[in-house]
């Protein structure tokens, strides 16, 4: 015997894009998308991909936020719960970055990225000063995003990439 009834049966609905607010892409119809031509394809992708890169840094700020929480909350505690904090939550984030910096235009977050990634998967422990590692590069992220150093961020960003050899 099923625990609820329904009253209805459930149909399948079908599924509509995500639209952003305020975006441009948001107001294109599946139907126009269905009618395009490829050059007109091609041309609404690059529409959608420049405005999500005009928003990234805002939202992978959010990110970087976290990974500075996480930081402050590994530097109250010690050995396993440290490594736990590591793993399971300043490494999604920064690796989550990594991967979307240079898709959105800042390959300086994905070299960032990079090397947080690196530092965390060579090590089984994590000291003080690893998060104090960890910080710096967290520092840098949130330059890159606030000063906006899309491509190669010029001389700032070839002082960024210095810092990190």
């Amino acid at each position: 015997m099923p625990i609820f009834k329904l009253s209805t049966p459930l149909k399948k609905a079908p599924i509509k894009p995500a639209a952003r607010s305020g975006s441009k892409t948001a107001s294109v119809s599946a139907s126009a998308v269905a009618s395009a031509s490829p050059e007109a394809l091609e041309q609404m992708a690059m529409e959608a991909m420049a405005d999500l890169s005009q928003k990234f840094p805002a939202w992978a700020s959010g990110d970087v936020q976290k990974i500075k929480q996480y930081l402050a909350e590994a530097g109250g505690v010690f050995n396993e719960e440290r490594t736990r904090v590591v793993r399971e939550k300043i490494y999604p984030k920064a690796h989550d970055l990594k991967g979307q910096g240079a898709t959105f235009g800042y390959p300086l977050i994905t070299d960032i990225g990079a090397h947080m990634c690196q530092l965390m998967t060579q090590k089984t422990k994590f000291t003080a000063d690893d998060l104090a590692i960890l910080k710096a590069d967290t520092l840098m992220m949130e330059t890159v995003l606030w000063k906006r150093l899309s491509g190669d961020g010029g001389q700032k960003g070839s002082d960024i990439l210095k810092r990190l050899k």
